[in-house]
């Protein structure tokens, strides 16, 4: 009778716990594309302010991806990551026009008002617990390998992984694409100025592992 009685109920129970369980998965579905597509305004609006296209975002985004594949990161560093290089510049929005679109050099206070949108972005990016693993890029990926960089002056290992990746990822994209006021560099002389900053600017070990990929992503 207990076995009857434990077979009837849980084919009664089957058909609703398999309902509910694909309704949860259509939910988390939806939830993930609507974080998406928060993650995707956000890199416009910036772009669209910084006389930018929305390809640098990508751009950096698959670059900073191949190269974290290439160096074996995990999962769940990948997915900060992604975050982060997509919307690595969104504390823009903050920085007044006369500073972000001046055509000439910025005297030392207006590089001040700019280096605050580091500030900027992790104000923005805190307030969202799905981008709070972006912070590791939005927040330190103006750092550099030997503490010159901004906005704490971490050096070497300290300055998170994504920020090392990312620091690799757009340099050689704003090298290798065109600007207004530039041509693409070629593929020779990028590498060249990416191994000028060995030690300095980015982490030699990271770079090894850039320079073995380097020109598949370049030609693609």
């Amino acid at each position: 009778i207990v076995v009857l009685i434990v077979l009837v109920t849980t084919g009664l129970l089957y058909p609703l716990i398999a309902t509910l369980l694909r309704k949860m998965s259509r939910l988390t579905y939806s939830l993930l594309d609507s974080n998406l597509e928060t993650l995707q305004v956000l890199g416009s609006a910036i772009a669209k302010k910084d006389s930018d296209t929305d390809a640098h975002n990508y751009r950096v985004t698959i670059i900073s991806v191949r190269l974290a594949e290439r160096i074996g990161l995990d999962a769940e560093a990948m997915k900060g990551l992604i975050k982060g290089a997509f919307v690595h510049d969104v504390g823009k929005i903050g920085v007044r026009d006369s500073v972000l679109l001046k055509p000439g050099p910025l005297s030392p206070d207006e590089y001040d008002a700019m280096k605050d949108h580091v500030d900027h972005g992790l104000d923005i990016v805190e307030r969202s617990d799905w981008l709070s693993d972006a912070i590791g890029v939005v927040g330190y990926h103006h750092e550099k390998y030997d503490g010159t960089g901004y906005r704490n002056g971490l050096s070497g290992k300290s300055i998170p992984i994504g920020a090392r990746i990312f620091a690799i990822a757009d340099v050689f994209d704003a090298l290798t694409s065109r600007r207004p006021y530039k041509e693409p560099f070629s593929l020779e002389e990028t590498m060249a100025i990416l191994e000028k900053g060995r030690n300095s600017h980015f982490d030699p070990d990271v770079l090894n592992a850039f320079s073995e990929i380097a020109e598949g992503i370049y030609r693609t």
